[in-house]
Parts: structure tokens; sequence; C-alpha cells
């Protein structure tokens, strides 16, 4: 294939995934633009850049992606656990890390290192690939265990854990159960989606975009012991694919914490749903504050309303039990925060949206969560993270116990994306390439072996 060919076909893959967005939805989103000189230099090692945020990207421009590397990575996927999939330009994808659920998609057993020929145990220290699906558009995944993929013809396909019915394998019944599932299958019952966001045991899609940036219907599936499918009580406490009540307003992407349900709106606002309450433990029980981020007289309230304070929302993503948003350039965080990932400066909870004041970053683009981090990429290509950094997850070169946003430093180029596990970080750089750090005792990182040592410095991954 010559060189126009092959570039073309890359700048269609990405425009179908979404990729020439600002600041999207989670860290599963496709980001940054296409660029076809396969030839130039690479970019300059960053560290924490300039103190006053200056940098050699114009501030009208994001970092461009510009496929210099075989394979190609165009987007990353994590969220809280100890796995990550990479959505590649020839639209497969490929995953590591656990396989405790079968959530990297491989279907043979082999050794626990294992590349393209599987990996049935436990985990794979190398990216194994997806063997069902192909022509994939834009991946999601989660840290209890399950990831999916939306294919160009708008179906979506999941694997992995399915305690809840989350993999939706009937249209008719809830199909749920405690085994590991390597082989994806089709979403069932599903129309057509433009996207798929997972939460923590649900998931859910949004439907065929309008036309002049309007957005679509969603429809959720999987848990919803607390409403979080956003349609109300259910027969049990999961439920098959159904639309969330909207009441005729549209949205752009969806996230999800364990027991709340967010959608952006595509006049920028941000709609929640699912566990209301906010109540500390007693007894020696531990209690229970939901990321609702709005006062409701209704516990659990399974009706998508406007979280109050935001506004030009152009991406959420959600822990297990905080979540944060991108507006105007800024991120805010709320939530659970016995990690320090809300960004606050310390460790206590915070009901309503916190703007996190990130000294020396100039405007945010993508935010991406764990259960434990926060990490932040701006726009001149810099990534910043807080939160837990017992294995050196932040990116700062040490394990140092610290409460605000850290940059991470050693990377060889610009960031495009950024994806948080609990207790690693990869990122996507500017060349298609990917780097991890952080905790290697599931093989997260990608390195090709597993070991017990604290990563401090990022490594590139081996496909």
């Amino acid at each position: 294939m010559d060189f126009i060919s092959r570039t073309t076909g890359i700048v269609a893959l990405l425009l179908g995934a979404g990729v020439f967005c600002g600041a999207c939805s989670d860290s599963d989103r496709e980001l940054g633009h296409v660029d076809g000189d396969a030839g130039s230099d690479p970019a300059p090692t960053v560290d924490a850049g300039p103190a006053d945020g200056s940098s050699e990207v114009p501030p009208d421009a994001s970092v461009q992606l510009a496929c210099k590397v075989t394979p190609c990575v165009t987007a990353l996927a994590a969220k809280g656990g100890s796995h990550v999939c990479a959505l590649l330009a020839d639209a497969t994808v490929r995953c590591w890390g656990s396989n405790a659920s079968g959530q990297l998609g491989a279907e043979t057993p082999a050794e626990s290192d294992a590349g393209d020929a599987g990996a049935g145990g436990p985990h794979s220290a190398r990216p194994v690939r997806v063997a069902n699906v192909a022509n994939a558009t834009q991946i999601s995944v989660s840290g209890v265990g399950t990831s999916c993929a939306r294919l160009e013809d708008g179906a979506v396909m999941c694997w992995g854990a399915n305690t809840h019915g989350q993999l939706a394998r009937s249209a008719d019944r809830v199909v749920a159960d405690t085994e590991a599932h390597p082989r994806a299958s089709r979403v069932e019952g599903l129309p057509f989606a433009s996207r798929v966001d997972v939460g923590g045991a649900f998931a859910c899609a949004v439907g065929e975009l309008g036309t002049n940036g309007t957005g679509g219907s969603m429809h959720c599936w999987g848990d919803n012991s607390v409403l979080q499918l956003g349609r109300g009580y259910t027969p049990i406490e999961s439920g098959v694919v159904g639309a969330v009540g909207l009441r005729f307003r549209r949205v752009l992407s969806g996230a999800g914490t364990m027991r709340v349900g967010f959608a952006v709106r595509d006049n920028g606002a941000l709609l929640s749903w699912g566990g209301a309450d906010w109540k500390e433990g007693s007894f020696g029980m531990p209690g229970v504050k939901d990321a609702l981020a709005r006062e409701t007289s209704f516990s659990p309230d399974g009706d998508p309303l406007e979280i109050p304070g935001l506004s030009d929302v152009t991406g959420v993503v959600a822990g297990a039990r905080h979540a944060c948003a991108v507006s105007r350039g800024d991120v805010y965080c709320w939530g659970q925060n016995g990690t320090g990932a809300v960004g606050n400066s310390n460790k206590s909870d915070v009901f309503a949206p916190y703007q996190v004041t990130i000294l020396g970053a100039g405007a945010v683009e993508d935010v991406a969560v764990s259960d434990l981090t926060t990490c932040a990429r701006t726009r001149e290509g810099r990534a910043y993270c807080w939160g837990d950094n017992e294995s050196g997850q932040l990116g700062a070169g040490n394990a140092d116990v610290v409460f605000k946003p850290v940059a991470v430093g050693s990377l060889v180029a610009r960031v495009v994306q950024i994806a948080a596990m609990d207790q690693a970080t990869c990122a996507l750089l500017e060349d298609g390439s990917v780097q991890c750090w952080g905790s290697n005792a599931d093989g997260q990182l990608g390195i090709g072996t597993r070991d017990d040592l604290p990563h401090y410095r990022p490594e590139p991954v081996v496909f």
C-alpha cells in the first residue's frame, strides 16, 4: 500500500472513531488529529514543562497523532482495575494485564506472558488480540473486568465479566453469571450505536448522532440496583438493553461509577442519575457517598437531571466512587476521596464539582480516572496525575505521598491520550506508541514480562 492510501485509511478510521474531538468523555475516547508526515523527527522528551505553562504547540491546536510506529495505536481504554485495551489503526483491538474475567478477549490458554497466541490464564504481560473483533472504531472498559468495542456498522461487542448482565447476551432476559467470558459477543437488543461507555457493572451506548453537533438517544444495560440504568425499577436488580428516560434531550457520551450514571448533553450540560446517598459511616461500618453531585429528595434517583454549576462540559469520566468532568479547559471532580483522587489537596469527600488546580498546566482536553487516581492531559500534550501513588503510578518518578497534581516525567513524546488503572498508568504518544508506568503485578505495563516491582518511569509497551 502506498503512503497516500495508507494515510487516507488512517484518517478515515480516526474520523469514524471520533478522534477529532476536544475533551472526550473518558479515557476510552480517541483523541488528537492525524498527521501524514511519517518521516519527521520524534518530539522532545516531556517533563513538567515551563512553569508558566507555555508550549511549542499553538494555543488553538491540539497535539497531533502521527502514526510513525507499527502497529500504530489510535486510542487506549482503562478505568481502574489492572487491564488496558488499545485500538489499533487497522481497527483491531489488543489488551493486556489481568485476565481473571476474560477481559483481554483471549480465547485459548497460553503462558501468562504470551503475546498474540492468547492468554487464558490470569494475566498477560504482552498485548493479545481480541480474536473476533474487527472494524472497531471505539473502545471502553471497566475496572470490574468488562471490555467493549463499538464497530463500524454501529454494533457493540463486549467480553469479560458478566456479573450483572453487562455483556447483554440476550435482548429478552438478563443473563448474568460469575464465569469468565474471553470471547466477545454482540450486545443484543441494541439499536445503532455511535459509541459505548462502560460504567461500573453496567454500560451505556449513545445512539445515532444528529447533524450540526446534535446528540443522540441513550440505551443502558447491566446493574440497576440503584437505578443506574436511568429508566426506573426493573423486575430484578439488573436489566437488558433499554432506553434511558432522557425526555427528548440528546446526549453525546456517558460514564458511570458503580452506582451513578452520567451523560453529557449536546448543550454542554451534565446529567446524573442513580445512587443518591451521602452519609457517613457509623459503628465501624463504612459510609455511602454517591457522586450524584446534586440535591434530591429521592434515594435512589433514577431521573437524569442536570448537575448545577457545570456548563460547556466536553467530557465526563468516572471511577468506582468519584467522577470528573472537563469544562472550558478546566477539570472538576467530586465524590469519595480516600486517596486524594478528587484533587482538593486532602482526603475529604466532595459532594459537588470541585475545580482542580493544576499549577503550570495549560488548557485541559482530556481526563482519565481509576478507582484511586485521576490524570489530565493538556492541549500541549503534557500529563498530570494525582491520588494514590503507592506503586509510582502518578509518574513523578517516585512513590511519594502527594495531595496535588504532579507532572508525569520522562515521556519520550507528547501525550495524545492517558489511561488510568488503579496501580498503573499508560499514555498514548503522538507517534502512535504507548508507554506505561507503575505496578506490573498483573503484567499491566505490557512490557513482555510480569514482576512485583514498582516501575517509576514510563516504559514502552511491547506489541
